[in-house]
């Protein structure tokens, strides 16, 4: 898909074969081109349009560079979606005229910068640069406090004073799991805008307005307060596995300490009864009228002393 924003017009051209393209184009956005869609965007543009292997590539020299007064940039690794989508890499080229974007899916950022198309006036293509990273780092920062939400209610639910069982603190270990999964996407996404900001905002070529180099400058302040942000929740995340974990402990223990003060108490009966199941021809107790019931009642004593013992010096608390 080719979509084409003319300068001075509030509302985008979806360019289909045999259309004559608009003669001044100040965004240019493909989405999983054909190979017709990259020959109208190449031939509007006078640039080479970039590869998904070129964008892809992990070397930071492939990534950015400048190239005929054109600046590439390119994320290897965006998603912007809440949810666990797969990320797409995203490639963009700037000139003095035009801003062109090459991505291989759907973008909420840039669904919210074609929206702001119809509010405000491009004047250039910095204007579009700078409105498209701001959106893509406005959804990020609210991700980010989405997921601090989650941690604020999945920390309650860990901290809680009713005791969680074990498997209620696996799931709680599976949260975790999944809010850093959609953290790593952030930040993932974010590390590679943040190096595309840092390259524009060194080389800040001459037709880069100075409005221009200040919303940039805004959105390199927001990055690195971001990142911090990053830190405070990937702590967070580490604190709420290693909690959930420790309460597995120290169930598992409860659960041991149960366990030998079960074997414990089940020794004395089990000597008593092994006394009395002695098949003896002369035993005293064969003799007496309640010998049996007897034996049934010091049985049950030895197994009630032992608990009665332990439960006096507190080892059984929170059994």
């Amino acid at each position: 898909m080719l979509i084409i924003y003319e300068h001075g017009h509030g509302s985008p051209v979806q360019w289909v074969v045999g259309m004559a393209p608009p003669k001044a184009p100040i965004w240019i956005d493909l989405v999983d081109p054909t190979a017709e869609e990259r020959a109208c965007a190449g031939q509007m543009t006078d640039l080479r349009i970039p590869e998904r292997s070129d964008i892809g590539n992990l070397a930071l020299s492939s990534r950015i560079r400048t190239d005929d007064g054109a600046m590439y940039l390119s994320i290897p690794y965006f998603s912007d979606e809440a949810k666990g989508r797969h990320a797409a890499p995203v490639g963009l080229v700037v000139t003095s005229h035009v801003l062109m974007t090459l991505r291989f899916a759907e973008s909420p950022a840039f669904r919210l910068a074609a929206e702001s198309c119809r509010e405000q006036h491009w004047e250039s293509s910095g204007d579009v640069l700078s409105t498209l990273i701001e959106s893509i780092v406005n959804l990020a920062a609210q991700r980010m406090e989405g997921v601090s939400a989650d941690l604020k209610k999945l920390s309650d639910r860990v901290f809680s004073a009713e005791r969680l069982g074990t498997p209620a603190l696996r799931d709680c270990m599976l949260e975790v799991g999944r809010l850093e999964g959609e953290q790593a996407r952030n930040r993932s996404s974010m590390l590679g805008v943040q190096r595309s900001v840092s390259f524009v905002r060194a080389k800040k070529p001459e037709w880069m307005s100075d409005s221009v180099e200040v919303r940039l400058r805004v959105v390199d302040h927001d990055l690195r307060t971001l990142d911090e942000f990053d830190d405070q929740l990937t702590n967070k995340l580490q604190f709420l596995l290693d909690a959930s974990l420790g309460f597995i402990s120290t169930d598992q223990n409860h659960v041991m300490k149960v366990l030998t003060v079960t074997s414990v108490a089940t020794i004395p009966p089990v000597i008593l009864a092994g006394v009395w199941g002695m098949n003896f021809k002369r035993m005293p107790e064969l003799d007496w009228p309640y010998g049996y019931p007897i034996a049934l009642g010091i049985i049950a004593l030895s197994i009630i002393l032992p608990v009665l013992f332990f439960k006096s010096r507190g080892w059984l608390d929170g059994d």
